[in-house]
């Protein structure tokens, strides 16, 4: 038998393993470490990881037509209970998801996709069809396009809105809701105040730096990324500190707004509000939360997502932030692999 050199060997399993070098019981820092590690200088050589989507050869990838000319790239993994991840931002790509969700391959079919205005789908120049209204019906169109007749919507941070949006809408072809760190689509009463506890002045300062040598083009837009997460800002969106790989992937692929996309949507979100709008909601709803979310927490958040979702099963993860299946994986798809078992078996009766 050939032997396999330990690098190749190393590599492959952390791409087929089911991610489990994510559940490695490690001394990682978290954001109660408070530890200020900012650069001397902003790094404009970002080390060069591939992305996912092209290293793992199960994908199915294509284009779906959409409204005006347009197309949404989408891809599929697994098999079973048909689930469309909706990335947040606006402005983030389907490649933040990678390569959690291919836990849940054997339980679910999985599509993720970049909504209109980023990554690699359709831009539109007018900033026309950049509406919650054009997004919640793209996703309608990629439905009928891949021929599904009912599938769960996973929504995380500003796609968690677009997730209630389009269950209001269709609720016929929605078999499930689970909001994941989300948007409520409600006025918040107070600004995230939090982060003040665990982000220093220092950093704060640093990271207006960075975003400063953006506006005037001294750093393109993933440079901007990696430097700003690396100045603090990852304790926004994490309770466990990146990796590189996953800070360098970040970076690279999980963020790509067209011009005139954020703006535009962000302008619309300001005047949603779902308040009690899900007083009789049916449909089975999933709530997660990190319990140390820095983004737009304040100290009545899980309330007011509980008290907008009456019908709904909440959890709150103890050591997770903004992206809690990246914080918790392994807790965070327990809980997804047992909410889909419990719809599949409602389906079944």
């Amino acid at each position: 038998m050939k032997k396999v050199p330990l690098l190749i060997h190393v590599t492959v399993l952390l791409l087929f393993s089911g991610c489990s070098f994510f559940d490695t019981k490690i001394n990682r820092e978290t954001i109660f470490d408070r530890t200020v590690s900012i650069p001397k200088k902003a790094i404009q050589k970002i080390p060069y990881f591939p992305p996912l989507c092209n290293e793992i050869s199960r994908f199915k990838k294509g284009f779906t037509n959409i409204k005006d000319n347009g197309k949404l790239y989408y891809e599929e993994e697994g098999q079973g209970t048909p689930i469309v991840l909706i990335n947040g931002g606006p402005g983030g790509t389907h490649n933040v998801f990678h390569p959690y969700f291919s836990r849940i391959k054997n339980e679910a079919r999985i599509i993720y996709y970049d909504q209109r205005g980023t990554g690699r789908s359709s831009k539109d120049e007018t900033y026309k069809t950049y509406t919650l209204k054009q997004a919640v019906d793209d996703l309608e169109t990629l439905r009928k396009s891949l021929k599904i007749d009912r599938w769960a919507l996973l929504g995380w941070s500003y796609g968690g809105l677009l997730a209630q949006l389009y269950a209001l809408k269709y609720p016929y072809h929605c078999s499930a809701l689970i909001l994941v760190a989300a948007d409520p689509g409600i006025p918040a009463n107070s600004k995230p105040e939090r982060e003040k506890g665990f982000i220093s002045q220092k950093e704060l300062d640093a990271m207006e730096k960075i975003l400063e040598k953006g506006h005037k083009g001294e750093l393109n837009l993933p440079q901007s990324i990696y430097n700003y997460n690396l100045s603090g800002n990852w304790k926004r969106k994490r309770y466990y500190k990146p990796t590189q790989e996953e800070s360098v992937r970040r970076a690279l692929y999980g963020w790509s707004p067209a011009p005139g996309f954020r703006e535009t949507i962000l302008s619309e979100t300001k005047n949603i509000n779902l308040k009690n709008n899900f007083d009789d909601f049916k449909i089975p709803t999933l709530i997660i939360e990190g319990k140390w979310e820095l983004m737009w927490w304040d100290t009545n958040r899980i309330n007011v997502m509980q008290k907008n979702h009456p019908n709904a099963q909440i959890e709150v993860f103890e050591k997770s932030g903004h992206g809690v299946f990246a914080d918790e994986p392994k807790d965070f798809f327990a809980t997804l692999k047992k909410f889909l078992n419990k719809l599949n078996n409602i389906k079944a009766k």
